[in-house]
């Protein structure tokens, strides 16, 4: 298996899950807002607040193109789906599964 991409809404589990099934698998993990966080030398939420909506989308996108791994479970933030060659890029890795969970 090469890498599994866990999606879902903010608060869905991405990353809780992630680490659990990385554990689980022998597999790596990856948090990509932690890596925003690394590239951008700021808190996730100050480079949101610092850009407009597209440029932190751009942003994401691109942190994401650069993700080159193997046998990892990769937790990417919730908007990953808003730029088609994040999601596209996640889909050429492994597996994305979606982490359904209800609002209540």
């Amino acid at each position: 298996m090469k890498n599994i991409t866990l999606i879902g809404m903010p608060g869905s589990g991405k990353s809780t899950v992630g680490v659990l099934l990385a554990k689980t698998l022998g597999f790596g993990f990856i948090d990509t807002d932690l890596v925003i966080q690394t590239r951008e030398g700021a808190l996730l939420q100050e480079v949101v607040d610092s850009h407009t909506n597209d440029e932190f989308l751009d942003i994401e996108a691109d942190v994401i193109c650069s993700v080159d791994c193997d046998r990892t479970v990769i937790a990417p933030g919730g908007s990953v789906i808003c730029r088609a060659r994040g999601i596209e890029h996640l889909r050429a890795l492994g597996k994305v599964v979606y982490l359904k969970v209800p609002c209540e």
